[in-house]
């Protein structure tokens, strides 16, 4: 499966969404950011590579979605198949070269049922950490459209965060991959090295101990940071 395939078809979606003028309702997030990120650092050498089906998009907002578009239909007129999971009531989008999914920050205690975002016709499941990310956002300008994304300081420590979380150890192991060599990056550029810090500082407190263990066995100087912010 080529790559670059892979990445037409996303920007196909994100162009429906664009036109359909609900593409700031969302996040890209997961992966296929490093992407964008090489796009918006002028395709650096030292960003992590990556392979993924899976592109993930958070809805920060739900509940104050005003605009009603169906987005699934968006997607089947892609080429997209809705997937229904019987045990969990998630609905995900199938492609060839790629599976979408939707996601909101869980809030509280969680809930294991999906949420479903009715004006624009989708569920989403709702995960831990995802805060994280959009409260961070970075505009990554990409031929006419703008693509909302977490700012690469906060992925890397999302990233960091959600392995520990990961019952399957491939998942686990290519989680910490991208977070290594996305914080190698990123150390190498001092105003990086600022928003790593802006983030550090404003995690709660159970978050940061987490980052301090984790950190202290596979990155070290995140954790140096984190201990003498």
């Amino acid at each position: 499966m080529a790559k670059n395939e892979q990445f037409e078809v996303l920007v196909q979606i994100l162009r429906r969404f664009h036109n359909a003028g609900v593409l700031n309702e969302f996040f890209l997030i997961g992966s296929w950011c490093l992407y964008f990120y090489r796009f918006h650092f002028d395709q650096p050498q030292g960003l992590p590579a990556f392979r993924t089906l899976d592109v993930d998009f958070l809805v920060p907002n739900a509940k104050q979605v005003k605009k009603e578009v169906d987005v699934s239909q968006l997607l089947k007129d892609e080429g997209f198949v809705p997937t229904f999971n019987r045990s969990s009531g998630l609905i995900k989008y199938n492609h060839p070269e790629l599976q979408v999914e939707f996601l909101v920050p869980e809030l509280g205690k969680g809930r294991d049922e999906p949420v479903a975002i009715e004006s624009l016709h989708i569920n989403a499941q709702s995960l831990r950490y995802l805060n994280l990310l959009m409260d961070y956002p970075r505009i990554i300008a990409y031929e006419e459209i703008k693509i909302r994304v977490p700012e690469p300081a906060a992925f890397a420590i999302h990233k960091l965060m959600i392995s520990a979380r990961r019952g399957n150890q491939e998942k686990q192991k290519a989680d910490l991959e991208t977070s290594i060599g996305l914080l190698e990056f990123l150390y190498a550029r001092p105003e990086e090295v600022a928003r790593i810090k802006a983030v550090l500082r404003a995690i709660p407190k159970s978050w940061k101990k987490t980052i301090l263990s984790l950190s202290g066995k596979h990155f070290s100087r995140l954790k140096d940071t984190a201990e003498n912010l």
